[in-house]
């Protein structure tokens, strides 16, 4: 399940992942990033990253097709979880996409860094 933070503002968005994840939920997900994309210019974001698994190969694909052809409009990116497993994935994948980890402990200092100011 994907769902959008309170938080959330402009061209700066916070999920929370957990569960089965959908590809009705990335792409509702994609399109209000697009148009912020579309009316900003850039975004950042930020994913709480729970346990949670694609429900189809869809929904992994739409997922991650989606960053690949968007990632030059990503500002800043943070994943927020609490395994380390997730922390390496996420170094690992830094290389291509630039997103920063944060463990759970640190929700605010996430936000605080994708909204421009750590």
């Amino acid at each position: 399940m994907w769902k959008m933070l309170d938080r959330s503002k402009g061209s700066v968005f916070g999920f929370e992942v957990e569960g089965k994840v959908t590809a009705t939920e990335i792409e509702a997900g994609a399109a209000m990033m697009e148009k912020a994309i579309q009316e900003y210019g850039n975004i950042s974001w930020l994913v709480v990253w729970k346990t949670s698994h694609y429900t189809s190969c869809k929904a992994m694909y739409e997922d991650a097709s989606w960053l690949l052809k968007n990632v030059k409009h990503f500002d800043r990116m943070a994943i927020v979880g609490d395994k380390k497993w997730q922390e390496m994935l996420v170094k690992a994948d830094s290389l291509v996409f630039g997103e920063k980890y944060f463990d759970i402990a640190q929700l605010e200092e996430a936000w605080q860094y994708i909204e421009g100011g750590g």
